[in-house]
């Protein structure tokens, strides 16, 4: 069995020579890997939609208070979505008597791998029992069973891993804080003084309980009984992945994005960005999603592009 290659051994040397060092986002990168067309309209074209959709709007939202809420800054509620209010709230009862010791919030770390320096950004790094966790936050409209969506080509957490590690930091490991978009439903009486669908009900022990107890109803047999269940069933608003790794993944992790940045710059300096394009079904699912899909039908059918018709815009220069 061969040993794994190490970052130390991609020297500037070993990468395709540069005026000057690049400093390029983990997101710019995700991005490539997908659709090298979408990374240029993002990153070389510096487009952006004009008006962000619903639901990405909604996790910004809340990404942004989930910033201010670890962050202890002062923030107010109101300026955000009632349902992402009812999150929040919800999030608070049933994570607020943990004690983590916060290390930093959205802080903005550099590693530098062969010829180039990535820039990554943690939602959140804490020390739990003395260890320190990287955690990203993960909005969904459902929460997927432990490690479902772990995958070991996704190389986000190996990464910043060995980012923190260049920062000084004894990683113990990656954790995914799930949280469902959807708010846990407040129960309603009936006439009758019962909760009101009370079996199917779709929330959570800490907002039923507090219900139950403002009106009286916490002894209550089927309220009980309906905690009882929720007790017992993995939370279907918020959970935590834990994901342990080893040195060999993160070596393994870092050849590979040192040979995707050269790629990249390989692109940039020809200035060719093919499209990439999934097989059947896949491939028309993820290009109805992409927010460069009306510029870049337009491009191949060699029509005019008009950036206010396909609602796009340019932003101001940052970093790639």
């Amino acid at each position: 069995m061969t040993s794994s290659p190490s970052y130390e051994d991609f020297g500037p040397g070993a990468a395709i020579k540069m005026a000057k060092p690049r400093r390029y986002s983990h997101t710019a990168l995700k991005m490539f890997q997908r659709c090298a067309k979408r990374w240029s309209y993002r990153y070389i074209n510096r487009l952006e939609p004009a008006v962000k959709g619903e639901a990405l709007s909604r996790g910004s939202d809340l990404h942004q208070m989930l910033e201010y809420y670890y962050s202890e800054e002062e923030w107010d509620l109101e300026e955000f979505t009632t349902e992402n209010q009812k999150l929040i709230v919800a999030y608070d009862q049933h994570y607020g008597e943990e004690e983590w010791e916060i290390v930093s919030v959205e802080h903005e770390y550099e590693m530098t791998i062969g010829a180039y320096t990535l820039v990554f950004k943690p939602d959140l790094v804490v020390r739990i029992n003395g260890e320190i966790w990287i955690v990203d936050h993960k909005t969904t409209v459902r929460i997927p069973d432990e490690y479902d969506e772990y995958n070991m080509t996704d190389f986000q957490h190996l990464l910043y891993i060995e980012g923190m590690k260049q920062n000084g930091y004894d990683v113990r490991g990656f954790l995914f804080n799930y949280i469902r978009t959807k708010a846990p439903t407040q129960p309603k009486l009936r006439k009758d003084g019962k909760i009101a669908d009370l079996r199917r009900l779709d929330t959570d022990v800490p907002t039923l309980t507090a219900f139950a107890e403002l009106v009286g109803l916490d002894t209550d047999p089927d309220v009980i009984d309906k905690l009882v269940i929720l007790h017992h069933t993995a939370n279907k608003f918020f959970q935590r992945h834990f994901i342990l790794t080893n040195d060999h993944a993160v070596d393994e992790a870092v050849y590979s994005t040192v040979l995707v940045l050269e790629e990249m710059e390989i692109a940039e300096r020809n200035e060719a960005y093919p499209r990439h394009v999934l097989p059947g079904w896949a491939g028309a699912a993820a290009c109805s999603k992409c927010e460069f899909q009306g510029i870049c039908q337009t491009e191949m059918l060699g029509m005019d592009v008009d950036l206010e018709l396909l609602d796009l815009v340019v932003r101001p220069r940052r970093t790639t």
